[in-house]
């Protein structure tokens, strides 16, 4: 057999699978989205249903499922097997990939025009999600200081190199003088991961959940204009100290990096080279120019220093 990065599993095969693993009687199955994972909508008479099937290597799926349920409201539940384990493995071209079935969740993307009023939701859900998630142990966060040479590998401009190596270094070192609240994060708190039914908004996709800092889950909306609804929102569940606020910028250039070694490496991989002309590592780049800007930092170092 040849080797595989990635293969995409018949729908077919798959509705077979659900109905052997989970005693279900599978109608319809349909791929929703090949991405990092493959998520697939199984219709049933009794509802429709998600499959998650991961990539080859995870290993945390039945955890996910038992962060879901360990947090209870405000995140969507996964279902077990008839043999009660959270998760199955199948064989894939690639070799073992997980797969987990969840409960369907209610209503929709958030619709634009987005409001400070739905931000105030979403802070309060995510911060609803973090008090739920404490005391369950869990995984590391990755630590993007391991991904800063692989990126400066694939940024052809210098100058960018030489920012994005300052920033970092700089980011590592004020992280870690601060004493960050730390637990369960999801990891990739963003309104492509929530769905809002009425008044509620549901959180789905946990395989970014780890435990880091919980501040780093309030970088994705720190840059936007609604970062002051949202910031009240989640300070009226639970308290949001200054030094994490203080952080928060910091956090997001992590952040930023981190997408950018996605963008360079693992999406080409899965969606070929094509994939760098999106846009999406320029528009990265150009984040991390505009944070340079604002710490007073340049190809050179920090003009305070």
């Amino acid at each position: 057999m040849v080797p595989t990065l990635r293969s995409i599993v018949d729908p077919a095969a798959l509705a077979g699978i659900a109905a052997r693993e989970y005693g279900l009687d599978v109608t319809r199955c349909v791929l929703l989205r090949s991405f990092v994972n493959d998520v697939y909508r199984l219709d049933t008479p009794s509802g429709p249903r998600v499959l998650k099937l991961y990539q080859a290597g995870y290993t945390s799926a039945a955890w996910e499922v038992a962060l879901a349920a360990h947090v209870g409201a405000g995140v969507a539940h996964g279902v077990p097997l008839l043999d009660g384990r959270p998760a199955g493995d199948l064989s894939a071209a690639e070799g073992p990939r997980a797969f987990t079935l969840w409960e369907w969740v209610p209503g929709g993307k958030p619709p634009k025009p987005r409001t400070d009023e739905l931000y105030h939701r979403f802070g309060t859900a995510t911060a609803a999600f973090h008090e739920a998630a404490g005391g369950f142990p869990g995984p590391p966060a990755v630590d993007v200081g391991e991904l800063v040479d692989d990126v400066l590998a694939r940024v052809p401009d210098a100058a960018d190199r030489s920012l994005i190596a300052a920033l970092a270094a700089e980011a590592g070192r004020r992280i870690r003088a601060a004493e960050l609240d730390r637990g369960i994060c999801h990891g990739d708190v963003t309104l492509d991961n929530v769905h809002q039914a009425g008044d509620r908004i549901v959180f789905f996709d946990l395989d970014r959940a780890a435990d880091g800092f919980r501040a780093a889950d309030l970088a994705p909306v720190a840059g936007t204009p609604h970062w002051p609804a949202f910031l009240a929102g989640y300070r009226s569940v639970r308290p949001f100290r200054a030094a994490d606020e203080a952080a928060v910028p910091w956090l997001g250039v992590l952040l930023r990096i981190d997408y950018l070694h996605f963008h360079l490496y693992a999406k080409p991989a899965m969606r070929g080279t094509e994939s760098l002309t999106e846009g999406w590592v320029e528009q990265n780049l150009t984040e991390l120019r505009a944070a340079g800007q604002r710490f007073g930092v340049s190809a050179g170092g920090f003009a305070d220093r």
